[in-house]
């Protein structure tokens, strides 16, 4: 899978049909990434599912296009959302599709069932897709740890099931350490970020990126 990070593509990008979790700090380093490798697999000519629980769909849209990654051309085409937030401001009901927009209402980060329903049915319709789930961190807020394991694990092995390369967001530093041992663990590849004198690094030794290497987003 095209990544549109130079460092990760010479190093052979993301395997096909796999699971990886993507670790880093608090702030946008994440979704910048998941959106290039998202927009670059789109123009590809690949179909595209992100959910979100944290933030809007439309906000995801306008930041894609300052990040030079603009999706929202193929947002109600190509590309889906499983919104999961819209719920939590009163803007969404479960299963409802706006004129303007054809996102898949989720009501709310604990109704797992209903989420799970939801990626079930946009891979239905977005066949073989590249997928970004933002976050596992906000699941783990809503939902005791096993639990969310339990999802990670069954909603994982369906992705790769339908054809579909995930990228799951985590936050650093915001959970136990078993915690992240356990989802290291439940996907195939690991992603880790962080931030050094204003540098953003990546590091990934199963995928080719096996020392601090600086990246630019």
């Amino acid at each position: 899978m095209i990544t549109g990070i130079d460092v990760l593509d010479k190093a052979g990008g993301i395997p096909e049909n796999s699971n990886v979790l993507l670790i880093g700090p608090p702030g946008p380093e994440k979704m910048i990434i998941s959106l290039k490798m998202l927009n670059a697999s789109l123009r590809a000519g690949r179909k595209g599912v992100y959910v979100t629980t944290d933030i809007l769909p439309s906000e995801i849209e306008k930041r894609s296009k300052s990040a030079s990654a603009d999706v929202s051309e193929f947002t109600n085409k190509s590309l889906r959302f499983v919104d999961c937030f819209s719920w939590t401001l009163g803007e969404a009901m479960p299963g409802k599709k706006t004129e303007e927009r054809s996102d898949i209402a989720v009501p709310g980060p604990s109704a797992l069932n209903d989420l799970s329903i939801g990626i079930t049915q946009s891979l239905r319709e977005q066949e073989n897709a590249n997928v970004v789930f933002h976050s596992i961190s906000t699941l783990l807020l809503y939902n005791t740890p096993e639990i969310v394991f339990r999802f990670v694990q069954i909603m994982g092995s369906r992705l790769k099931v339908a054809g579909a390369t995930t990228l799951m967001h985590c936050e650093a530093n915001m959970h136990d350490e078993k915690v992240v041992v356990t989802l290291k663990h439940l996907t195939d590849h690991v992603i880790e970020l962080k931030l050094e004198e204003g540098k953003t690094m990546i590091l990934s030794p199963t995928l080719g990126v096996k020392t601090w290497t600086e990246i630019k987003l």
